[in-house]
């Protein structure tokens, strides 16, 4: 088999242009810091790439979702501290109006701050979160959840319904509770029977009983007050429970972001000590390369023949 000179040639340049393309694919890895430059250098790996980036990005997506409902469950806990505050105050009033030593105008003065602080309480039940939604108005947070209707009564516009949001695969955490499990109602037992009164119905019964000077409806006031105060406690211990939820997510997502990261480390990025190695190696290869094919190149046979 003959081998002429430009064949020789072809192949010397051939041979070395796949060294120098090696050569500059690992300069490129190096510069990037990757291992794999575009999917069709190792498929399978860079498939596990793409899958190991989508989890961890659904991760982030969870701790959105969870800053989210930390805003919504601080601004309830909030209100429900702050209305806290108010009942106590309320009842503190109550206690005092039962005693025998006021007057009917010790109570009428009473009553005046009893109507302020149930307007207190109507701005508190009707309170909005950072995006200007109602968090006590159930899923309807854009209809204001307690209004006052023509009789005077203040009655529950929104609805009974839980929004829940995922905060990982497994796991939805309550972002609300409807206004009317919080701002409840309390059972009366009167003339004809049991009857159902509102929250602000209560605190309004409280005020018309001191300006009427009734000591009678004075301490039913009380009692029911009592009912009041502690709904709103127990409203309380759950936003608190909630919240401790939320807080141990939020570990749990930290370090599931921490695994998924050391994955990714071990299957994109490049190791510069062996990458530096091989990048030496393959130079060395392509400058022998060079130096042999330019010796190779100047043999001729009148150099045998001189």
């Amino acid at each position: 088999m003959k081998i002429s000179t430009g064949q020789l040639f072809d192949r010397a340049v051939t041979q070395m242009s796949t060294q120098q393309t090696k050569v500059a694919e690992m300069q490129a890895r190096l510069a990037s810091g990757k291992q794999i430059m575009q999917t069709s250098d190792n498929p399978d790996q860079a498939g596990l790439i793409q899958r190991l980036n989508t989890a961890y990005n659904r991760q982030e997506t969870y701790e959105a979702s969870l800053a989210k409902v930390e805003d919504r469950l601080m601004a309830e806990e909030s209100a429900l501290m702050a209305t806290d505050n108010i009942l106590q105050r309320v009842r503190e009033l109550s206690v005092r109006a039962s005693s025998d030593t006021l007057s009917a105008k010790d109570r009428e003065i009473i009553a005046i701050e009893v109507s302020t602080l149930k307007e207190g309480l109507l701005a508190l039940a009707n309170t909005e979160d950072v995006s200007g939604n109602y968090v006590f108005a159930g899923s309807a947070v854009h209809t204001r959840p307690f209004n006052e209707n023509a009789s005077g009564d203040i009655t529950y516009q929104g609805d009974d319904n839980l929004v829940s949001v995922d905060v990982s695969e497994q796991r939805r955490i309550n972002m609300n509770r409807p206004g009317n499990e919080v701002f409840t109602s309390v059972v009366r037992i009167g003339a004809d029977g049991e009857v159902r009164v509102g929250f602000f119905n209560v605190i309004e019964d409280f005020s018309r009983a001191l300006q009427s000077n009734d000591i009678g409806a004075i301490q039913r006031s009380l009692g029911e007050i009592d009912k009041l105060s502690a709904n709103i406690s127990f409203s309380q211990a759950d936003v608190g429970s909630r919240l401790g939820v939320m807080d141990s997510q939020r570990d749990v997502l930290s370090d599931a972001k921490m695994r998924y990261k050391e994955l990714l480390s071990n299957a994109e990025d490049l190791d510069y000590a062996t990458a530096v190695t091989e990048l030496s190696a393959e130079l060395l290869s392509l400058e022998a390369a060079q130096s042999s094919f330019a010796k190779i190149s100047q043999l001729s046979l009148f150099n045998y023949i001189r």
